[in-house]
């Protein structure tokens, strides 16, 4: 089936948006569609002339410091922009209404009740008292995103693998039944970088020990821009991106949806309490892909 793209420029009763890509985006604004320039590479300067036979020392050129490239490359490097990295929270389509009805996507400590529950019951108790590094608080404090379509996690529910972190329920019904929640790093954050932990950004399951964090915003800029320049992305798929306690409504920017019939649900929904964010099928982010068992 070809991919239907949004309607471009246009929303219901007049109210005129600025073009979308294929993904739902305003033009310029879709980490896939407009990657960030790459950094142009440094001109290699040329050696420096061998110093003559007994030409003094201070006319020698300087010892070149070990590692000093590896540093200039590092700053050299555009930093990640958070209005650019995009976050991605999968649930099923019968959740939305009680998304809808408490006018953000919540935390499971902060109540949460959804209808179809895609956590296993011992992984969603195991979130309930894991701690998250560098925090006072636990994994289940958090709304859980993920930083790539593709996944582990979701590629298990896509391909109908059975995995300890999903309910059998998830892995058994239709890809496309599934909804994804897009925002992205900045809309998560608000103005709210000053304080640690309202963001964490983990490079593999947030509730297993040992994994990577980081809770102060610096650090997680840092790591983001890591996870994303890493050429497998292998840790992308595995990475998780934590929301504190939860995502207004307001910051979603796009629902993507798996076939028209779904997209027709949704939207009823949105219209039946007033929300106008956009709709967009997108059937590649629904289908399953072959990948390597997740490390």
């Amino acid at each position: 089936m070809v991919p239907r793209a949004p309607e471009r420029g246009t929303r219901d009763e007049g109210f005129h948006v600025a073009d979308e890509c294929i993904h739902g985006f305003d033009d310029g604004l879709c980490a896939i569609c407009f990657p960030p320039k790459q950094p142009e590479p440094k001109p290699v300067a040329k050696a420096a002339p061998r110093a003559r036979a007994g030409a003094s020392r201070a006319a020698r050129p300087a010892a070149r410091v070990a590692g000093s490239s590896r540093a200039a490359t590092s700053l050299a490097e555009a930093p990640v922009d958070p209005k650019t990295v995009r976050i991605y929270h999968v649930t099923h389509v019968e959740n939305l209404a009680p998304i809808l009805g408490s006018g953000a996507v919540l935390a499971d400590d902060a109540g949460a009740t959804p209808v179809v529950d895609l956590a296993a019951p011992d992984a969603r108790a195991f979130r309930r008292s894991a701690p998250v590094g560098g925090v006072d608080a636990v994994v289940a404090d958090y709304v859980p995103f993920l930083l790539s379509t593709d996944a582990h996690v979701w590629n298990a529910i896509r391909t109908g693998t059975p995995d300890p972190r999903l309910s059998a329920e998830a892995v058994q019904r239709p890809p496309a039944d599934h909804v994804i929640l897009v925002s992205s790093v900045a809309s998560a954050v608000g103005a709210r970088t000053e304080t640690a932990g309202t963001v964490v950004v983990t490079d593999a399951d947030a509730a297993t020990g040992g994994v990577g964090s980081a809770s102060a915003w610096p650090d997680v800029l840092r790591m983001l821009q890591r996870l994303h320049r890493e050429d497998d992305g292998a840790r992308l798929r595995s990475a998780e991106f934590l929301v504190r306690e939860l995502l207004p409504l307001e910051r979603v920017l796009l629902i993507a949806v798996g076939n028209d019939r779904v997209r027709d649900r949704v939207r009823a929904a949105l219209d039946a309490v007033g929300v106008r964010t956009r709709v967009a099928v997108y059937p590649p982010w629904f289908q399953p892909t072959v990948e390597a068992p997740e490390a």
